[in-house]
């Protein structure tokens, strides 16, 4: 665990298996909707939200990354790696939550994340 700017961030990967254009899922304890998606582009970190919002689907990580974004693998939707937003309005406006990232020492932290029952399942 790492203190920056008063934020918790917490050690989630080694960098070295975070490939570029890739990402890597992680799943947290308690609940099997708890899960981000560490993604690689042009040497920069992304944390998101592994779940896409369109059909509730755990593969984002999975997706194809171009353009500073990711496409769900499924359905095609379409996410800002930088913002979470969906690209494509015309599809609705649901956005991937966004976690602040960085590597140290060969190590990838991210900010600490705080579980939410998804609205879907409300």
């Amino acid at each position: 665990m790492k203190f920056k700017d008063n934020i918790k961030f917490i050690k989630v990967a080694e960098s070295k298996n975070v490939y570029e254009k890739k990402g890597i899922k992680i799943q947290f304890d308690g609940d099997d909707d708890f899960q981000v998606a560490i993604i690689r582009y042009e040497g920069k970190l992304y944390c998101v939200d592994n779940i896409c919002p369109h059909r509730h689907a755990d593969r984002i990580f999975e997706g194809i990354i171009k353009d500073k974004t990711v496409t769900c693998p499924l359905h095609g939707w379409t996410y800002s790696l930088e913002s979470g937003e969906n690209v494509d309005i015309k599809k609705g406006i649901k956005k991937l939550k966004t976690y602040l990232c960085f590597e140290e020492d060969g190590i990838i932290y991210i900010e600490e994340p705080k579980f939410e029952i998804p609205k879907w399942r409300k």
